[in-house]
């Protein structure tokens, strides 16, 4: 018997542990570019959380820092996604969930309604006697709600006759920078790696005026991307010393530093990623270990003893001089103007850096870029 959970991509309603989450992604994958949403992992696996009980609630509450009452949780998701809908009007922030339920099953009543009210959650049954059909239902989903960028999730051999539901969460994001980069400025230049490799990147670069700092604290260069008509931007992070990632990531969360708005000489490389990742090993580190064995208590799901076999996420991004768009993570850059005055603020990112997806309140990506 078991329960596959399933998550595409996509710090957040909660704060923590979507840091932590990225802590151990980013330890577990410093030496590959990454982009990342542990705010979409939130999201499902809070889902997941409204129909457990015994250990199996505990270790979820404990690790996702929920609060006790249900009732609770499902306001303050709900209060989340709805404010979500319809905020951006040129950038598109767009944050779907989706249920599948083996058609020999159906989820109990109680969850159905607050996943459909909270979660904004459609419930859809699929039959596992035609497993390449309930494929082609869940990554067709993935496919619209990710705008083509990720084509799927699910596999033919994730669909057999254990199988009771899935449930997937998916995020999107494209916009346009505020000041744009002109593509005739791209030129080829040298990106340092951590293991003192020289690589060909093509690197755009502007003169504009940006909030930007140099951090003590972080020992690190942080300057913020803010795109059109939006509360949306894009946070990098470029340490002082080209090894110098993986310490920075350590201190990162929850950021707040003062950035003064100044005149920057701006150089960032194009780039694209992406990334796919089994999640349960990191789930399990974090204390979530019960969901995943035979003494799961999911008696709020379904009316067969259910666990999760998988967590998957998939994300992409890209960044050129037009912008970037992904399944993940769709960010778009643009051109600057260049100004006049004294000498400009230098971040030069040539070598790996750490950035965010965010407005004032939540992360909804995050990643590095560490090799071209």
């Amino acid at each position: 018997m078991k329960y596959l959970c399933l998550i595409l991509l996509a710090t957040s309603v909660t704060g923590r542990f979507t840091d932590d989450l990225y802590q151990l992604l980013a330890k577990d994958k410093a030496n590959e570019n990454l982009i990342s949403s542990p705010l979409s992992v939130e999201i499902v696996m809070s889902m997941v959380y409204m129909a457990a009980g015994g250990k199996t609630a505990q270790e979820m509450r404990d690790v996702l820092k929920l609060p006790a009452d249900k009732k609770e949780v499902a306001r303050k998701y709900k209060d989340f996604l709805t404010n979500l809908e319809g905020r951006e009007k040129v950038a598109i922030l767009e944050l779907a969930n989706r249920i599948y339920v083996n058609d020999r099953f159906s989820l109990l009543p109680e969850f159905n309604k607050v996943v459909k009210d909270s979660f904004k959650s459609e419930a859809e049954a699929i039959s596992v006697n035609d497993p390449e059909k309930a494929v082609s239902i869940i990554n067709k989903w993935v496919k619209e709600q990710t705008r083509d960028r990720i084509k799927s999730i699910a596999e033919k051999e994730d669909i057999d006759s254990d199988l009771t539901v899935v449930l997937l969460n998916a995020i999107y994001f494209k916009g346009q920078w505020q000041e744009q980069f002109n593509s005739s400025n791209t030129k080829k230049a040298d990106f340092r790696t951590a293991d003192k490799k020289i690589v060909p990147v093509q690197m755009m670069s502007q003169i504009g005026e940006f909030k930007a700092n140099y951090i003590p604290k972080l020992d690190a260069k942080v300057i913020e991307l803010p795109y059109r008509n939006s509360s949306l931007s894009m946070v990098i992070f470029l340490p002082e010393k080209v090894d110098g990632l993986p310490e920075l990531e350590k201190k990162i969360a929850g950021f707040s530093g003062y950035l003064p708005v100044q005149k920057v000489d701006l150089k960032l490389p194009k780039f694209k990623i992406e990334f796919e990742s089994l999640l349960k090993d990191i789930l399990k580190k974090m204390g979530i270990v019960a969901v995943f064995t035979d003494k799961a208590q999911l008696s709020g799901l379904v009316q067969k003893p259910t666990k999760i076999s998988k967590v998957i996420q998939k994300a992409f991004i890209e960044v050129n001089e037009e912008g970037a768009e992904a399944a993940a993570v769709t960010a778009v850059f643009g051109s600057g103007i260049k100004m006049a005055g004294p000498r400009p603020f230098k971040f030069n990112a040539d070598h790996p850096f750490a950035y965010v997806i965010r407005d004032e309140k939540t992360i909804y990506f995050q990643g590095h870029f560490v090799k071209p």
